[in-house]
């Protein structure tokens, strides 16, 4: 950042820890780029005994090595409050080349220090943000990984997950890596990785599925929900289920045989007769379906009757 862009203070606003991290980083790294954050940044922590004078000092330091110094005072709320006036004094001619970040839960709009703050600085809201905002974050988070995020997994990623933005940033971390060589994330790619395998598969479950057939198939999960914690086998037999017809479509689909299926002859003759009936767009919709039920589940629904609403819908 050109030092013509450096602004003397920065407030960070709000409750949602990530985010208050990644734009603290941020701004620390516009101002003094790839210098020694030892010699260039100081950090303290408002909730200890601290005194204006000692953070003025900071600011007046000349930087070293650095284009710029930033002064941090985490949990800034108390500081804030006691010593606002020495701030807006302070900022009547601030130093040129630091920058005070100041990290807040609350920042009242109506003092001179919050009017100032806006007028020659910068105050960022760090609360938990809408769901319409996720999807811009997970762009920009593939982004600097240097992928690209598809519109439909963008939407399934962040109705699945939710507003936990540090949850989202290491899902996107995780398919990023899964994707490898390829720029862009896919539906299928959440599929693949999104639901993990909670114990053992089900295979009389998973056959049932395969076969088709509704009545087989409820009784199969009725038959395994019998403790508290079953519902996540049976969840995780239909998430390998689901994974592995479509990792089959996609090897269909790009022209080449499917590999030795190894199981009993009438279960591999009713998984290929599951992928003639279900081709990749019906899988795709049955692995939303089911990450649906997944975040439901999470949500306070009832999992046996989610689970089988789930079942219902896999048969059709």
């Amino acid at each position: 950042m050109a030092q013509a862009q450096l602004k003397p203070i920065y407030v960070l606003c709000g409750s949602d820890t990530f985010r208050l991290d990644e734009e603290r980083r941020q701004i620390v790294s516009d101002h003094i780029g790839k210098s020694d954050p030892q010699t260039c940044v100081a950090d303290f922590d408002g909730a200890e005994v601290l005194e204006p004078a000692a953070v003025i000092d900071e600011l007046r330091t000349v930087p070293f090595l650095s284009p710029g110094r930033v002064v941090i005072i985490r949990n800034a709320d108390a500081f804030v409050t006691k010593y606002r006036k020495s701030l807006e004094k302070y900022l009547e001619n601030p130093c040129r080349t630091s920058a005070l970040l100041l990290m807040v839960t609350t920042f009242r709009s109506n003092t001179l220090l919050s009017k100032t703050a806006r007028r020659i600085g910068e105050v960022i809201d760090c609360n938990v943000q809408e769901t319409k905002d996720l999807e811009g974050r997970l762009t920009k988070a593939a982004g600097r990984r240097g992928k690209k995020i598809a519109p439909p997994a963008r939407q399934l990623l962040s109705r699945w997950v939710g507003k936990d933005l540090g949850a989202l940033d290491r899902e996107i971390e995780k398919l990023c890596l899964y994707v490898g060589q390829r720029n862009t994330i896919t539906t299928e790619d959440i599929a693949a990785v999104g639901s993990d395998t909670a114990g053992p598969v089900d295979y009389a479950l998973t056959n049932a599925l395969s076969a088709g057939g509704a009545p087989q198939a409820l009784r199969e999960l009725n038959r395994l929900l019998r403790r508290r914690g079953d519902e996540f086998r049976a969840l995780g037999s239909i998430a390998w289920h689901l994974r592995r017809a479509l990792e089959a479509q996609q090897t269909i689909a790009a022209g080449n045989r499917l590999p030795p299926l190894r199981m009993p002859f009438p279960a591999r003759e009713a998984f290929v007769g599951m992928l003639k009936r279900r081709g990749a767009k019906t899988l795709q919709r049955d692995m939303r379906r089911l990450l649906a039920a997944d975040l439901g589940m999470k949500s306070g629904a009832d999992p046996k009757a989610t689970l089988q609403e789930l079942v219902m819908a896999l048969c059709s």
